[in-house]
């Protein structure tokens, strides 16, 4: 019998997450001793392993498995388990073994089912021996050093053949290109913004243009990346120690505790007959590693507090070796020397905004200097924006380029290692660690967003799929990620490769060696081929992408087709209409300014698509019961789902993200849900220069409460009236953000889920509405005018 009265799964797991494993050890031994599930009592028995390891009892976690593996037959994790224990404590199997030699020869065995006491709440045995799905018994083996979700640890090969040889080739030639392209992105975004600058001063009374913004840029951007990349480890180091804590590690304090990642630096290093890299620690709990350097011997990789404790050493090993395997390919130079031209819009937009805070909240609350506030956030928040905003243009050419690069590195380090089924352990975990500090800071930190693109994993991707519950199985929510066959289009503004598709190319390296995989996938589907399978693909792309980018494909299509039919009448009409029956008729459209004309083509064609398909993407929402808080488990496990076919939904979580300056285009914003974490895309009825403008609308509210003029309050309610932003509320400087709220809106499936967010309300009643079909709608109308015009002029 059970010293326990009820025991319950439960109260078990409860008291292991609080620490109190004396009692919880007691409550899995009850539930093995009188549950009839045998998938509950499989799960007691695990959890009452990952009790006696963490309360350091090792020896009776190993015994316990012990008896499992002689006595238990389908339980193959137990044999797993036991394998795992036995390696990582030795000294507790020599006494686990002695003191089972010396105990009686006594078996213990279950109590027959008739003579087993009955819980309470337990169901009809009959009903409960009847077999079901959802009562198999879990197959894959876990680990007991990995709280919550069950690991299979796949194993690694003992002999491996090496895999065929990449063509380096291809990555040398993206890097020259993402170069090519970073320079003219940079040049042209710099010289049309002090273009704009000048035109601005010029409209203004008393104000004269900057002669300086009128001089073309030439090839200067080219010699600052020049500058960028030599400089790049002691930039990247300065920086890194001031404003996150970098410290310095060394091999052999890896050793210590992760014998076989300092073997990995070594070997690999000393194979190549390249230096050691030197080796930094960033003291936070988000599991980060990368690589940065000008040269082989000049390179450092950082490692966190927070990879070190959430990877076993075979993961950390194999992470560490996709790192050393950038060293080798030599793409880490480039990637290095862009990511600390980066550095310079993300640090100084992170500096500003946070200026601009400390500076508000400093600044006098006397209605004398009510001028000042407004003056402080009006001014930061546009420099921060504009910074923001530079930063994540001048990111766009080094996408293709960081996409690619990380399969190389997976495929050296999983042929190296031979131990593929470790590194998809290694990212999975990864992203579950980003998440989980997202969920910790409430905010994305400006250390996974600013040095992303030297990250294994992106934080982005990471957030759903890394802060679903562990039962949730990754075989469902990556199974989009293989066969989806636009996957690859939804992923091109993404910095990271497709997590599905790295793991099931990992799968396809185990099953070369003979290995089982860690993760089962369906099979893959492969991009288009043919030119025929090309052109389908492209014809019914408006099916599958975002309404914006559909009808940026179709107005440059379509566009240029009309320009192309308006040239073939004008020449007709010349040739033909002009000679027979007189009169110029349509010569206008052959003989006008081609480019201008060809220019307005785009811009019909674009207005016209958006208003055709706009009712199709912004649906009426209608709010089912299976749409009222759905699980997001099941909002990603639609492998065909693709964003025009969305639905409205209703979810209600913590709305978490930056807080004003710093989300100032409100581009940091989340919702997190008891079934996981997905993104928040909100737009006003003027787009993001609206949210951006609604962020500068914000100090009114202080002149309006400072001022109490009734003249004034109706000049505010009649012609610019306030409205709270989702990461505010009205009258108070109480931030929206870290309180429960309701979000009904349109769910999106792509590389990235977000949510279009239609209203946001308070349990207080308080609603925020947005205007996203209006913003698409106006820039119809805009884009039609547009066109007119260049029409009219040609």
């Amino acid at each position: 019998m059970s010293s326990v009265p009820n025991p319950s799964f439960e109260a078990g797991e409860a008291a292991l997450q609080a620490g109190d494993y004396d009692r919880a050890i007691a409550q899995f031994n009850g539930v093995c001793e009188t549950e009839l599930d045998e998938n509950l009592v499989t799960r007691a028995q695990q959890a009452l392993i990952v009790a006696y390891c963490r309360c350091g009892r090792a020896e009776d976690a190993i015994a316990l498995c012990h008896d499992l593996v002689q006595i238990s037959t389908g339980k193959t994790w137990a044999t797993k388990a036991l394998e795992d224990l036995i390696q990582r404590y030795p000294e507790a199997n020599t006494r686990s073994l002695i003191a089972k030699k010396a105990a009686p020869k006594t078996r213990r065995r279950k109590p027959p089912l008739e003579k087993r006491p009955i819980r309470p709440d337990t169901p009809n045995i009959a009903q409960s021996l009847v077999p079901s799905a959802d009562t198999a018994p879990q197959e894959a083996a876990p680990t007991v050093f990995v709280p919550g979700r069950l690991w299979r640890n796949a194993d690694r090969a003992t002999k491996w053949k090496r895999l065929k040889a990449p063509k380096l080739w291809k990555l040398w030639a993206l890097q020259i290109l993402s170069a090519i392209a970073l320079f003219w992105v940079v040049r042209l975004s710099l010289e049309g913004f002090m273009l704009g600058v000048n035109t601005l001063l010029e409209s203004l009374p008393f104000l004269q243009p900057i002669p300086f913004f009128y001089r073309s840029l030439g090839y200067s951007p080219i010699w600052v990346l020049i500058l960028c990349a030599i400089a790049s480890p002691w930039i990247l180091d300065l920086l890194l120690k001031q404003c996150y804590g970098v410290q310095p590690f060394s091999i052999p304090k890896l050793a210590a505790q992760f014998p076989e990642a300092s073997k990995v630096v070594q070997k690999m290093t000393r194979q190549k007959k390249m230096p050691f890299p030197k080796l930094r620690l960033l003291p936070t709990n988000a599991p980060i590693c990368f690589t940065y350097g000008n040269l082989p011997r000049t390179a450092r990789l950082v490692l966190s507090e927070g990879l070190l404790e959430q990877l076993e050493d075979e993961e950390l090993a194999v992470l560490i070796a996709t790192q050393i395997a950038q060293i080798i390919h030599r793409d880490f130079i480039w990637m290095s020397g862009a990511m600390t031209f980066l550095q310079l819009p993300f640090t100084l937009y992170w500096y500003i905004a946070n200026w601009g805070e400390k500076l508000r909240a400093r600044s006098p609350q006397k209605p004398s200097w009510a001028f000042l506030r407004p003056l402080i956030h009006w001014t930061s928040t546009i420099l921060a924006s504009l910074l923001y905003a530079a930063y994540w243009l001048w990111r766009l050419p080094l996408l293709w380029f960081s996409r690619q690069r990380l399969y190389y590195s997976d495929r050296l380090a999983a042929e190296y290692m031979g131990n593929p089924n470790a590194l998809s352990r290694a990212l999975l975990k990864t992203a579950i660690g980003m998440a989980s500090e997202i969920h910790q800071q409430h905010r994305t930190s400006a250390l996974l967003e600013g040095f992303d693109l030297l990250m294994p994993v992106g934080h982005r991707q990471a957030l759903s799929l890394g802060s679903m519950p562990h039962k949730t199985p990754f075989s469902e929510v990556l199974t989009w990620e293989c066969t989806n066959p636009y996957r690859h289009w939804l992923a091109l503004a993404n910095s990271h490769p497709l997590i599905g598709d790295r793991v099931y190319l990992l799968n396809r390296y185990a099953n070369y060696w003979g290995l089982p995989p860690e993760i089962d996938l369906p099979t893959i589907v492969p991009p288009a081929r043919s030119l025929k399978e090309k052109t389908i693909k492209l014809k019914n792309s408006y099916q599958a992408l975002p309404i914006l980018q559909s009808a940026f494909l179709s107005a440059l299509f379509f566009g240029l087709l009309f320009r192309g039919i308006f040239w073939l009448a004008g020449i007709l009409n010349d040739l033909v209409v002009s000679r027979w029956v007189g009169g110029s008729g349509v010569i206008w459209m052959y003989n006008a300014n081609n480019i201008a004309i060809a220019q307005s083509c785009i811009l019909f064609a674009f207005s016209l698509s958006i208003i055709v398909w706009i009712n199709g993407y912004f649906p009426n929402i209608r709010i089912s019961q299976k749409r009222n808080e759905p699980r997001l488990q099941d909002l990603l496990s639609d492998p065909k789902a693709v964003p025009p076919k969305s639905f409205g939904i209703r979810l209600t979580g913590k709305l978490i993200g930056r807080e004003r300056i710093r989300n100032g285009v409100l581009q940091d914003l989340m919702l997190q849900t008891e079934t996981g974490t997905i993104k928040l895309h909100f737009f006003t009825k003027l787009g993001p220069f609206g949210n951006l403008f609604w962020g500068l609308q914000t100090p009114l509210f202080w002149i309006r409460r400072w001022f109490r003029w009734r003249q004034l309050e109706a000049f505010f309610d009649r012609y610019i009236p306030l409205y709270p932003r989702p990461d505010e509320l009205r009258d108070l400087e109480e931030p929206l953000c870290d309180r429960e709220v309701t979000v009904t809106g349109w769910f999106r499936r792509g590389s990235t889920p977000w949510i279009d967010v239609d209203t946001l309300s308070t349990a207080d009643k308080q609603i925020v509405r947005s205007g996203y079909p209006v913003w698409v709608t106006g820039l119809a109308i805009v884009a039609a005018i547009w066109g007119a015009v260049l029409m009219w002029r040609a």
